[in-house]
C-alpha cells in the first residue's frame, strides 16, 4: 500500500506486473524511426524570484535578460515567469493583481519585461520563448470600490466571497472574478491580447481549477489559440479524470497525479512499481495522454521528492513537456544549468522521442525505452544494479550519453545487459 495526495491508502496493483508485461505495454504514441538533432522534445524552465514573505525587490526581468545566453546554452526551449502585473501591495510575488493591463511591478517595469522577451528571442543558440503566469481567476485581496481596481472596480464583477463552491468562492481571500459578467470577459480578452503584444508565446493559467471548464473552452483557450499560444492549466488535483476534463477544453495540464506518485516512488522507502502502475493503468496524464501532460519535480508551491535528481532523470527522458524549477530568491529548486542537469536537458532535446515502453520495474530499478531512440535506467539502490532487459534494437551497439556506463551490445533478439550505477542513471542510444 502507499498513500495518495489525500493520505488515503492505495493498493499496490502495480507490484503484480512482471517484466514480460512491462516490456510489451506502451505508454505513449507517436513513433519516430530516425534520430536527428531535432528529433527530441522541448524542456521548459520555471525561473522565479519567489519569496513567501516579501516577494522580489525589482530587477527580476533585467537579471533574466542578462542570463538569456546562459539559459539558451543550458538547452531550454522556454522560460515560465511570474505574473508581471501591478499588484495591490508594495511587495508582491505577482499573484495579487490590481491592474492586469499595467505591468510595472516589484519584479520590474513593463519596458524591462519587453526587453527581457526580446533578449530571450534573439539569443545566438536559438529562440527561448516566454510563458507568462496568467491570472484569470481573481484580483487582489482588497474589496472592490473607491478605485481599488483600475478596470474592475465594481462588486458586481465578482462572486460573493462566502457563497458558492470551487469556481465561485474566494481563494486565499483573493476576489473571485465572475466570468459570466460581460465586462469581466472584455477585460480578460484585453489581458490576453496584451500578453500577445508583449511577445509572449504562451500562458500558464493560474488557479485553473477555480475557473469553470466552459470558460476555457468558449473563451480563454480560443483566444490563446488565435495567437498560437502554448497553454497549460494549473489544475491542482490528483484525479486524472478531472484533469482530463480540463485538458479536453484545449490545453495541457500539470500532471499532479504523476507528481504525487513520484513523491512516493522517488524516496528511500518507495517502490518504482508504483510509478509503473500509474503509467500502465493510466492513473496519470502521462500514462493516459502524454501530449497533454506537463511534468515537474517541484514548483513554487510544492517541494521535490527526496531523490529529486533521479526524478528529473525520469521526466527528462519520458514523454510529456517537463519543466525544471529554479528560484533565484531563495535558492530553492536547483541550479538550472548544473552539468548533470544540462546533460539531461540535452538528452531530452536531442534523443527523447517516440513511444514509451517500460522494460523493467522493481523496488529500486526502473528501465524505460523511447522506442529505438533512448533506453534509460534509473537506480535508487545504494549499490549498482544489472539486469537483462528487452529493447527495440537488434545487434546494435548502444552508447551511454551520460558518459557513465560502457558501450553495450544488444543481441539478435533485442536483449541487452544493462548496468546502472548506485543512486544514478544511464541513458543509452545508438552511437
Amino acid at each position: 500500500m502507499h498513500r495518495d495526495r489525500q493520505g488515503t491508502a492505495v493498493s499496490d496493483e502495480a507490484s503484480d506486473w512482471d517484466a514480460a508485461d512491462a516490456a510489451s505495454l506502451p505508454v505513449s504514441a507517436p513513433l519516430v524511426d530516425e534520430r536527428t538533432p531535432t528529433t527530441g522534445e522541448p524542456v521548459g524552465l520555471q525561473y522565479f524570484d519567489y519569496d513567501d514573505d516579501l516577494g522580489p525587490d525589482g530587477d527580476h526581468w533585467n537579471r533574466i535578460a542578462s542570463e538569456a545566453d546562459r539559459i539558451a546554452r543550458a538547452g531550454y526551449s522556454a522560460v515560465w515567469v511570474q505574473p508581471p502585473m501591478e499588484p495591490n501591495t508594495p511587495d508582491s510575488n505577482g499573484y495579487n493583481p490590481r491592474d492586469h493591463l499595467t505591468w510595472d511591478s516589484p519584479l520590474g517595469t513593463e519596458n524591462e519585461f519587453e526587453e527581457m522577451v526580446e533578449q530571450l528571442a534573439s539569443v545566438q543558440t536559438g529562440e527561448v520563448e516566454v510563458y507568462i503566469d496568467a491570472i484569470v481567476n481573481h484580483t487582489a485581496t482588497d474589496a472592490p470600490g473607491d478605485d481599488t481596481y483600475a478596470h474592475l472596480d465594481d462588486p458586481d464583477y465578482y462572486h460573493h466571497p462566502h457563497e458558492g463552491g470551487r469556481t465561485t468562492m474566494q481563494l486565499f481571500d483573493l476576489w473571485d472574478l465572475d466570468q459570466t459578467n460581460p465586462e469581466v470577459t472584455r477585460h480578460l480578452r484585453a489581458y490576453v491580447e496584451k500578453i500577445a503584444q508583449t511577445g509572449c508565446a504562451g500562458v500558464r493559467w493560474d488557479a485553473a481549477k477555480h475557473v469553470p471548464m466552459w470558460y476555457f473552452e468558449e473563451f480563454l483557450n480560443e483566444w490563446a489559440d488565435q495567437h498560437d499560444f502554448f497553454r497549460v492549466g494549473e489544475v491542482f488535483d490528483g484525479d486524472t479524470d478531472f484533469l482530463q476534463a480540463y485538458t479536453d477544453t484545449g490545453m495541457r495540464a500539470f500532471d499532479y497525479p504523476l507528481f504525487f506518485t513520484m513523491h512516493d516512488a522517488f524516496h528511500e522507502g518507495g517502490d518504482f512499481r508504483w510509478l509503473e502502475g500509474t503509467l500502465q493503468h493510466e492513473d496519470s496524464l502521462l500514462g493516459r495522454d502524454p501530449d497533454r501532460a506537463v511534468t515537474f519535480v517541484a514548483n513554487h508551491d510544492e517541494g521535490p521528492p527526496q531523490l529529486s535528481r533521479l526524478a528529473y532523470a525520469f521526466i527528462l527522458t519520458a514523454p510529456g513537456y517537463p519543466f525544471v524549477y529554479s528560484n533565484h530568491a531563495t535558492a530553492e529548486g536547483i541550479e538550472y544549468d548544473a552539468e548533470w542537469l544540462s546533460n539531461l536537458v540535452w538528452i531530452k532535446r536531442t534523443l527523447a522521442s517516440g513511444e514509451q515502453f517500460i522494460r523493467h520495474a522493481d523496488r529500486d530499478l526502473f528501465v524505460h525505452e523511447r522506442y529505438r531512440n533512448l533506453l534509460t535506467g534509473i537506480n535508487k539502490a545504494d549499490c549498482p544494479r544489472t539486469e537483462w532487459v528487452y529493447t527495440g534494437w537488434e545487434e546494435t551497439t548502444l552508447k551511454d550519453y551520460t558518459e557513465t556506463g560502457k558501450d553495450i551490445q544488444t543481441d539478435e533478439d533485442g536483449w541487452v545487459e544493462l548496468t546502472v550505477p548506485a543512486k544514478g542513471w544511464v541513458c543509452y542510444a545508438p552511437a
